[in-house]
C-alpha cells in the first residue's frame, strides 16, 4: 500500500467518552436547574475531565514519542485550529448580535438602555482593571512562544536548551496567574453586580455572553497549563514541533479580543 501521509491511529475509548459526558452534563444540568439534586452534573463534568485526560494523553504520545504527526498531520491540524477559533468568534457573534438587537429596539422606542432599574458596573473599575490583566497575559504568553521557539532551535542539553527552557516555564505561569486572577476577579464582579440574569434582557446577555467568556478563560488556562508541563517535560525540544505552544497562545489571544469587544459593548456602551 502506497503512503499516504496519514497514520492509521488505534481505535480508543475517549470520543464515545466525552461524548457521553457531554450528553451527562447537559441532562445533569436540566436536572440541577428544576431544582434536583447537582450530582448528576457533578459526574459527567469528572467523566468528561478523566475523557479530555486520556484522549490528550494519547494525543500527546503520538506526537511526542511515536512520530505519527507527519507534516501533513500537522498542517491539517493548523486547519483544524483556525476553524476551531472562527467558529468559537462567530459563538460571540452571536451574543454581541442579540446586545445590540435588543438596544436598538429599546431605544427605538424611546426607552433606556440599559432598561430603568439595572445599575451597570463603573466600567473604568474592575473591568478595565480585568481588561490590562488579560492583556498583560497576553504579552507574557507570547514572550513564552517565542522561549520555546529559541529552546525548540537550541542543541540539546546546552546553556541555551536550560535557559530558553526555564524562562519559558516561567513566562507561561505568569500569564496561568494572570488567567486565574482574571478569573478570581471576574467572580467577586458577580457577587458585586446589582443586578442578575433575570433582570432584563441587559442582564440575561450579560451573564450569558461574560460567563461563556470566563468558561473560555479557563479552557485557555488549562491550555497554557498543559503547553507548561510538556515545556518542562522537554517534548519541544530539537526535531519536535510545538503546534501545541502555538495553538494555546493563538487561543488565548482570541480570548484577550473577545473581552476587549465585551468591555467595549457591554461595559463602556451599558455605562455611556
Amino acid at each position: 500500500m502506497a503512503r499516504s501521509g496519514y497514520p492509521l491511529i488505534p481505535n480508543g475509548p475517549w470520543p464515545a467518552l466525552a461524548g457521553l459526558s457531554a450528553f451527562g452534563i447537559a441532562g445533569g444540568l436540566a436536572i440541577w436547574v428544576h431544582g434536583a439534586g447537582i450530582y448528576p452534573l457533578v459526574a459527567g463534568l469528572l467523566s468528561l475531565v478523566v475523557g479530555l485526560i486520556g484522549w490528550w494523553s494519547d494525543v500527546i504520545c503520538e506526537a511526542t514519542y511515536k512520530g505519527m504527526h507527519t507534516s501533513l498531520v500537522l498542517r491539517n491540524e493548523r486547519i483544524g485550529i483556525f476553524l476551531f477559533i472562527l467558529s468559537e468568534a462567530f459563538f460571540f457573534v452571536s451574543f454581541f448580535w442579540a446586545l445590540i438587537h435588543f438596544k436598538v429596539g429599546e431605544l427605538s422606542y424611546g426607552y433606556k438602555w440599559p432598561p430603568t432599574g439595572v445599575d451597570v458596573m463603573d466600567p473604568f473599575r474592575v473591568p478595565l482593571f480585568n481588561l490590562a490583566v488579560l492583556l498583560c497575559s497576553g504579552a507574557t504568553a507570547q514572550t513564552a512562544q517565542g522561549y520555546v521557539k529559541a529552546f525548540n532551535q537550541s542543541y540539546l542539553f546546552s546553556e541555551k536548551y536550560y535557559r530558553n527552557k526555564w524562562l519559558g516555564v516561567v513566562w507561561f505561569l505568569i500569564s496561568i496567574v494572570l488567567g486565574v486572577g482574571f478569573l478570581a476577579v471576574q467572580v467577586w464582579e458577580y457577587t458585586q453586580c446589582k443586578f442578575s440574569i433575570a433582570d432584563s434582557a441587559f442582564g440575561s446577555v450579560f451573564f450569558v455572553t461574560t460567563g461563556f467568556h470566563g468558561s473560555h478563560v479557563f479552557i485557555g488556562v488549562v491550555f497554557l497549563a498543559v503547553a507548561m508541563v510538556r515545556l518542562y517535560c522537554g517534548h519541544f525540544s530539537k526535531s519536535h514541533n510545538f503546534l501545541n505552544v502555538w495553538a494555546a497562545v493563538w487561543y488565548w489571544h482570541f480570548v484577550d479580543l473577545i473581552w476587549i469587544f465585551l468591555f467595549v459593548m457591554m461595559y463602556w456602551g451599558a455605562y455611556s
